[in-house]
């Protein structure tokens, strides 16, 4: 049942899409330019098979056009030829399946005319140079309305038009209007009634300007037709007054229109003899225009406004901007806020003195409070008894513990519980080492909250100034690069071009799906952005059969890489781990750690700080904050976890390598005739919580190969100038062959015997 209706559906459709093509037919045919010739006609036919409409039925309806209005033997046979010649030249085109281009159609038209301007020039003996200008007319003609009938089928009614495609609208509207300007009954003319329908409909549904446009156009086809300037002043007057009282209100329009027909007629006396029958095309309109359910005239204006938002959408976005940015800030705060909180919590753990008064004070308690010699100690000799006993209980810091050894020899004479005083301050001096390392590890949990909560406030602050200077969009470029699109047969139907404040150029693009793989999409952004451009994003569009493209401006470097490893000799695990990832849109990280040892506990613990960094650096953390972070997690543990880390992080917009090192060997970066290398002293992760962060930067031209590698590579060379004057010796070009040819050789030195694990990371930039 409901297949049924769908194809009743759309036979009524095809039936009333046919209907509209006789009628523009007919009225086209009679549109003649000061009543001398018609260059239209064939045009509209043309368009039409452009668009892949039925070619036997236009016949049809170009014939029955062309007779209805211009009934003799000539205007029959000049149809009839043409229509004739058109089949067969149409005929053969789609048997050796060629594609149609604008060239084959204006031939093709040039062709079928050819009949015409013989039977024109010999047989009614018109003026040889007006049927010429006629065939050229035509042709131009022809070429518009194919242009702008493509932009109809392909982008709709509310697409964005070109410039060439508002032209081409614009002489398709004056050829509709100059044939109806020729039909009228007892002095109503068709061209008043609907002239003003289409302005009451364009009022409601487009902007100021395509209304104006189009009584322009209105006006100049009558005025082609009759060389009589009335109605163009009339339409422009009448697109005037809708235009100002443009509301959502079908009535008001209404008023303002009928308002101008009364200042056209009686005010200005356009019409001459004016009477009330000019009163009756109008009226008729309004009506029409009002019985119009306002439902349909809401989605067709909605049609409009999808294209039209990007009018409003700079000052949208940008408020929307300045809201995102005081938010921000105020989040930033209050982690900032938070940070110095968990900072003021911090304890410190006891001072040293303190704490030796503490244990004093528990080891009398224990020892002596009971002691039968307590007063004699206390009393008699209480100055000697202090200074010996805070003398072993300096001993017992200082060393950890004490022994009987590590007792005065007058005092261990006189006290007759040693072995119990030796065991209590053992004991009181290990509780306090469990205590202190327990506050130390508060501490330093406090320390890492504290400082990923000052990091999230970092990245806040960042983001709220990004989104803290205003967009700047770039209309006019907006505008050029949807034409210059057009005109490579990508069809686009909105842009949006701004700088960011690092003065990255983006590029938004709405694009047919067949056309955001095209190569020219690209070329034609930067030939007018004028950047290298690049599409570094594609999302689905909410409308069908769209895509939404983002460029930005390239970056000046780009990088390849290799990677070469080797597990140690009779290890079933590598104890390294290695990470390539592109942090943002111009950086890369490359990053090495070697586990202490080898095998599977090497392993966990290099891969362990390995997924800690590429998180810390997706998240757009500081350098600093993050090694801090990643050293303090892994001395946190109950086990002791060292790993050595070796970090470069490679900006392709600057052309910068920065290397952080801790506990790595050195890296190499070899030129395009020598190699240096860098070297970074610095302890390995996790042996202390406040490890010292160092880092260098060195700038990088095209060609520059950086070279990571772990001690299982160094320790293979006797020293590093041996390794530098390898790698500068090394003649390939490819970062892979490169890494291979650094671990065959450590391998071959040490007899196919691997010592360690090895890896090895190249990294070659090179000009975009």
């Amino acid at each position: 049942m409901e297949n049924t209706k769908n194809f009743n559906s759309n036979r009524l459709f095809i039936f009333f899409k046919y209907l509209v093509f006789l009628g523009l037919f007919y009225v086209v045919s009679l549109a003649k330019i000061n009543g001398l010739f018609n260059p239209f006609t064939f045009g509209i036919f043309f368009a039409l098979l452009w668009c892949n409409q039925n070619i036997l039925v236009l016949s049809v309806e170009f014939l029955l056009a062309g007779y209805l209005s211009n009934f003799s033997i000539y205007g029959l046979l000049e149809n009839a030829i043409f229509v004739v010649l058109i089949l067969i030249i149409y005929g053969i085109h789609y048997k050796i399946k060629k594609p149609m281009k604008y060239i084959n159609i204006l031939i093709y038209a040039l062709i079928a005319n050819i009949p015409k301007v013989f039977i024109e020039i010999y047989f009614l003996k018109s003026n040889i140079y007006i049927t010429f200008i006629e065939l050229l007319f035509g042709l131009i003609f022809t070429f518009s309305t194919m242009k702008f009938f493509e932009s109809i089928c392909i982008r709709g009614v509310g697409g964005k038009l070109t410039v060439l495609e508002k032209i081409c609208a614009f002489a398709f509207g004056i050829s509709v209007f100059c044939g109806l300007m020729s039909i009228s009954f007892f002095d109503i003319y068709l061209i008043k009634f609907f002239g003003a329908l289409f302005i009451l409909f364009l009022g409601y549904v487009s902007d100021v300007q395509t209304a104006i446009l189009a009584c322009l156009a209105m006006g100049v086809g009558s005025l082609l037709y009759a060389n009589n300037p009335t109605y163009l002043c009339v339409f422009v007057l009448y697109g005037l007054s809708v235009s100002a009282f443009r509301t959502k209100n079908k009535y008001i329009s209404c008023v303002a229109l009928l308002m101008a027909e009364v200042i056209c007629g009686f005010y200005f006396n356009f019409y001459l003899t004016y009477n009330p029958l000019n009163f009756v095309p109008l009226l008729v309109a309004l009506l029409a225009f009002i019985v119009f359910p306002t439902k349909m005239l809401d989605g067709i204006n909605s049609q409009f406004q999808e294209t039209l938002c990007s009018l409003t959408q700079g000052s949208v976005i940008n408020r929307n901007r300045e809201l995102l940015y005081r938010r921000l800030t105020e989040l930033s705060d209050v982690f900032a806020e938070m940070n110095k909180v968990f900072r003021g919590m911090i304890s410190g753990g006891l001072v040293s003195q303190s704490s030796k008064q503490l244990v004093y004070n528990e080891l009398k308690i224990k020892t002596c409070s009971d002691c039968p010699n307590k007063n004699k100690c206390y009393r008699i000799n209480e100055t000697d008894t202090i200074l010996n006993l805070q003398k072993m209980i300096d001993i017992g810091f200082e060393k950890g513990k004490v022994n009987l050894l590590d007792v005065p020899t007058l005092f261990a004479g006189k006290c007759d519980r040693l072995n119990l005083l030796v065991t209590t301050i053992n004991d009181l001096i290990g509780q306090y080492k469990n205590y202190a390392g327990l506050m130390n590890n508060i501490d330093a949990s406090k320390v890492l909250l504290a400082e990923q909560l000052y990091g999230v406030s970092n990245i806040m602050k960042d983001l709220s100034l990004e989104v803290n200077s205003g967009v700047n969009f770039e209309k006019g470029k907006e505008k050029k690069i949807i034409d210059e699109l057009t005109y490579n047969n990508i069809i686009c139907s909105d842009a949006l071009v701004f700088e960011d404040r690092n003065q990255i150029m983006s590029v938004t693009l709405a694009v047919r799906k067949e056309d955001r793989l095209k190569a020219s999409v690209a070329k034609v952004v930067s030939r007018v952005c004028g950047y290298k451009m690049e599409v570094c994003d594609e999302v689905s569009s909410s409308r069908a059969g769209w895509q939404i493209l983002t460029l930005k401006s390239a970056p000046k470097f780009d990088c390849i890489f290799g990677v070469a490893t080797k597990t140690k000799t009779g290890s079933l695990v590598s104890g390294d781990a290695y990470s390539i990832i592109k942090i943002n849109d111009g950086k890369y990280l490359f990053a090495l750690c070697d586990g202490m040892g080898s095998g599977v506990k090497a392993e966990q613990t290099s891969s362990t700080a390995i997924g800690l960094l590429e998180n810390f650096y997706k998240a757009g953390f500081d350098k600093e904050i993050i090694i801090n972070s990643v050293n303090k997690l892994l001395s946190l543990g109950k086990d002791e976890i060292f790993s050595a880390l070796d970090l470069c992080v490679l900006d392709v917009r600057e052309g910068t390598g920065d290397f952080i090192k801790m506990g790595a060997p050195e890296s190499f970066i070899k030129h395009k005739e020598t190699t240096s290398a860098i070297q970074i002293g610095a302890l390995p992760l996790g042996i202390i919580q406040n490890a010292e962060t160092k880092n260098e930067q060195v700038y990088l031209t095209s060609g520059d190969k950086i070279i990571m590698m772990t001690d299982g590579i160094t320790d293979g060379f006797k020293n590093t100038e041996i390794l530098q004057d390898f790698i500068n010796n090394i003649a390939t070009n490819n970062p892979q062959e490169m890494a291979e040819a650094i671990l065959n050789k450590v391998i071959t030195q040490n007899k196919n015997i691997t010592k360690d694990d090895m890896t090895i990371i190249v990294a070659k930039v090179f000009e975009r």
